[in-house]
């Protein structure tokens, strides 16, 4: 998978990190949903509420930064967009807050996985 240092292939970030976010993304928000509906404790709910907006901001801090990054290099993500995806395009340079967005997306996947594959009791790190 991806190295999160400040160089990164477009085609990653864009065939994998922005996807596997949405993946991720869907998946939390459908247990947090499905965890508060089954829920009979107020303050269980609330706190899964709590966490849900919690986790909607910080992927909404990811997006801004991932947006940001696909601005910036707008012409070589059209010509990769417009391959389909079969060219690796460039390795772009990363600026802090779009390194840390790379990571953290890269993290709440890792997170989701590991999950999914019974190795956490909550798709949300640190929860």
């Amino acid at each position: 998978m991806l190295h999160t240092t400040s160089d990164v292939s477009l085609h990653e970030v864009v065939y994998e990190v922005i996807p596997n976010l949405n993946t991720a993304e869907r998946l939390v928000n459908n247990t947090l949903e499905s965890i508060m509906e089954a829920a009979s404790n107020p303050l269980d709910i609330m706190r899964r509420k709590e966490q849900q907006d919690a986790f909607r901001l910080e992927v909404h801090r990811v997006r801004m930064n991932l947006e940001h990054l696909l601005e910036r290099y707008r012409d070589d993500v059209e010509a990769l967009v417009s391959a389909d995806g079969r060219e690796r395009g460039p390795m772009v340079t990363l600026d802090r807050n779009e390194a840390q967005a790379v990571r953290s997306a890269v993290e709440i996947y890792q997170h989701v996985r590991a999950y999914q594959r019974g190795e956490r009791r909550h798709p949300l790190g640190g929860r």
